[in-house]
């Protein structure tokens, strides 16, 4: 699979995956085994009351770099497990990136790191989760 198929696969699921334009993720990069995604911190949809990002989107943008990173290798996953640690905020009306990479590529599972950015480049949260191979993808079909 090329990466310009790849390339063009990950667009398209990007604007007709339903959860995916929900949470308002966009593609900021992607190269085989490593995807950086990022979002717009809005503060009616994303943070909580402090004005800061919520944990439930920051985890979601973590599962979604470690996902979209197994993709680029060809592969559908499913999550099995998926820690997260947060160390900074992120503050609402900014931008947050989220890069996620596959460390160990098993026969059935692969295991991803994430780390979530704030707008000055500072660590704000890591990610670590491991992701069943539940079929490869067809390009022709998938999404």
């Amino acid at each position: 699979m090329s990466t310009v198929d790849l390339s063009h696969f990950l667009q398209r699921a990007t604007t007709e995956d339903p959860y995916f334009r929900f949470l308002r993720f966009r593609v900021h990069r992607l190269t085989p085994g490593n995807v950086v995604l990022k979002v717009h911190i809005d503060p009616d949809f994303h943070t909580n009351r402090r004005g800061i990002a919520h944990g439930s989107p920051l985890a979601a943008l973590c599962d979604a770099c470690m996902g979209w990173s197994c993709r680029t290798l060809g592969y559908h996953v499913v999550t099995v497990n998926m820690d997260i640690s947060y160390v900074r905020p992120i503050p609402e009306n900014t931008w947050g990136y989220g890069e996620g990479k596959v460390i160990h590529h098993g026969r059935k599972t692969l295991v991803c790191e994430a780390h979530l950015y704030d707008e000055e480049h500072r660590l704000a949260v890591v990610g670590k989760g491991t992701y069943w191979i539940h079929h490869s993808i067809d390009l022709a079909t998938d999404i």
